[in-house]
């Protein structure tokens, strides 16, 4: 499957779920503590933070990312990493469940089917050390044993 591909059956999944299509920003940012945008949530921090309301009580999009801060993992010393992330926001609209919900049905549903067709028992997730929650989530939602979900601390939980 291609970028454009993978790009197409992530915004259709989620509009087909209500959330809005939102076209991604500009990577130079008026966010004064960034220059560039470096993760798909830094054009909805305004309404993350509560700083302005939310247009939209779900949103989606592809927004393109730059990185230096991670160098020594993906680039040298006189490169950074471009990427595109995809993103679903809930803006005050659904939590932690209908999240990894979302991530289950479009990772494992059938690609025939608009999903992306991973096999499900190859599958493994990251949640962060303290959250427990997310962990039971997981177990319940997706079935994934244990020993698939693996808990990360803040240095190292991406």
């Amino acid at each position: 499957m291609r970028t454009a591909e993978i790009r197409r059956r992530f915004l259709g999944f989620f509009a087909e779920r209500g959330h809005t299509v939102v076209p991604g920003a500009p990577l130079p940012t008026p966010d004064p503590t960034l220059l560039f945008v470096n993760a798909g949530m830094v054009p909805f921090k305004p309404y993350l933070t509560g700083e302005a309301p939310a247009p939209w009580p779900r949103a989606t999009s592809v927004q393109k990312c730059v990185r230096t801060l991670d160098i020594e993992e993906v680039g040298t010393t006189r490169h950074g990493s471009f990427f595109q992330m995809n993103g679903n926001f809930s803006l005050g609209d659904y939590f932690k469940e209908e999240a990894v919900a979302f991530a289950w049905e479009l990772s494992t549903s059938p690609v025939a089917e608009g999903g992306y067709g991973l096999d499900p028992d190859r599958i493994w997730v990251t949640v962060h050390h303290t959250d427990d929650e997310s962990r039971a989530l997981w177990r319940r939602l997706a079935g994934l044993p244990d020993e698939r979900i693996v808990a990360r601390g803040d240095e190292d939980n991406f």
